[in-house]
């Protein structure tokens, strides 16, 4: 899990080191990587070049190598496809002889897949078998293993998460929230694709009678604290003509939902509900609708890098690795971005510093402001008028600064209509 209820998390599927260039290399040429190798997939890996790799894999659909069954169970994963990977990751761990790296690579694939998947039992198991050898583990990806077993730990006894639907969903924002029911009592939440588990407020899951199962779990936030949070298990949650039962939320203090501007909200719905509904469509933040049944969608533009919604975006002629995320109000461009491109963005921008931050607490952070970009998402042209570009990391692990770019609601909602579909992983603005 990268990022919980808007904050900047270390409950992350550890894959390996940045690779901050988000290139797609050409194979036309049958002859010049005829057969996927161990190297290179682990370098897209890393690089969370998902969208490559599958198109390395497709050359070679039938291969049953080691690469390519590495290949295949992170591809798998990454398009939504949880419980083809784990079986794919058991293969692999019965039958090949894989770097001691890799292997915990794999379990904490396997790990994340579960959680997916809401196998609880199947998680502890698989982090109970990874944390028995440590050694295979340095310091970060030790301390994001032990903390999903707790959340395994915790919630070993509650059912996976289920929904029932009664048909095609039309609902209001109220003041850019969704209208919620949580067991029987009417609410209004935020509605966060960005965010890696529903969130909600100690005080407020007190008041409606959620079922706190204490789980001592460490956060990360965006100003690089260290707080505790625990886990709620809400047994009905209604949206619209969808019933969920047995939803999680992480239960954070009151000021962890306390923003940059003292904005506060009580709760927010996050991804493994949004990703339930099959297929999304948002008008903004004032409608959301649901069909009934996810349709066919050919664009194939979305992947899954642990709960966060990645997509290739174009600018200048160059791919970018950007996250998907209609809980952020405005796009902005991270330190890898600037790295590759400073020069070019030196010259046609100026500095500035804002208070950024969020569930946490605020911090200054010098940015360099672009006019006018061009962006290419999916098939459509949006022309961003103003976007920051961040000059340093603003995650405390090199691993984890991956991204260019994080796409917000000002991108986003430059069109009348965003549509998220979680069978084919597309993503259509209209």
């Amino acid at each position: 899990m990268r990022r919980l209820v808007a904050l900047a998390v270390c409950l992350s599927l550890a894959s390996g080191a940045s690779c901050t260039a988000f290139r797609h290399e050409s194979h036309d040429d049958p002859h010049r990587h005829p057969d996927l190798t161990l190297a290179e997939v682990v370098h897209l890996r890393q690089a969370r070049n998902y969208f490559a790799l599958r198109d390395r894999l497709r050359e070679a659909p039938a291969s049953r190598t080691a690469a390519a069954d590495v290949a295949r169970a992170t591809v798998q994963a990454a398009f939504n496809n949880a419980a083809a990977s784990n079986v794919t990751i058991r293969r692999l761990l019965e039958t090949a002889t894989l770097p001691d790296s890799l292997v915990a690579d794999l379990r904490l694939l396997a790990m994340n897949n579960s959680l997916r998947l809401f196998d609880y039992a199947a998680g502890l198991k698989v982090a109970n078998a990874l944390l028995a050898d440590t050694t295979r583990l340095d310091a970060r990806r030790l301390r994001d293993a032990r903390n999903t077993q707790r959340v395994f730990q915790a919630l070993a006894g509650v059912p996976p998460q289920t929904v029932q639907v009664g048909g095609a969903s039309r609902v209001l924002f109220v003041n850019g929230r969704v209208p919620v029911t949580i067991n029987d009592s009417a609410r209004e939440y935020g509605f966060d694709t960005g965010a890696n588990l529903s969130g909600i407020m100690r005080f407020e899951a007190v008041a409606l009678g959620v079922r706190i199962v204490p789980a001592g779990i460490d956060l990360g936030t965006a100003t690089d604290r260290r707080i505790g949070a625990d886990l709620g298990v809400v047994d009905r949650l209604t949206i619209g003509e969808m019933h969920f039962r047995n939803v999680v939320f992480l239960v954070v203090d009151d000021a962890m939902l306390t923003f940059a501007d003292g904005f506060r909200i009580p709760g927010i719905i996050g991804f493994p509900v949004i990703e339930q509904m099959g297929e999304i469509h948002l008008a903004g933040i004032t409608e959301l609708r649901v069909p009934v049944g996810a349709p066919r969608r050919p664009q194939a533009n979305l992947a899954l890098d642990g709960l966060s919604l990645l997509t290739p975006v174009r600018w200048e002629g160059e791919t970018l690795l950007c996250r998907l995320d209609t809980g952020a109000g405005q796009t902005e461009f991270y330190e890898p971005f600037y790295r590759r491109f400073r020069a070019q963005v030196d010259a046609s921008s100026v500095g500035l510093v804002r208070k950024k931050g969020g569930a946490g607490g605020v911090q200054d952070t010098p940015v360099r402001v672009l006019a006018d970009m061009r962006l290419v998402l999916g098939d459509t042209v949006v022309v961003a008028k103003q976007l920051d570009v961040v000059l340093q990391p603003l995650v405390p692990n090199v691993e984890d600064n991956y991204l260019d770019c994080n796409v917000g609601r000002d991108v986003l909602g430059a069109y009348s209509e965003l549509v998220l579909n979680f069978r084919q992983m597309a993503f259509i603005l209209r």
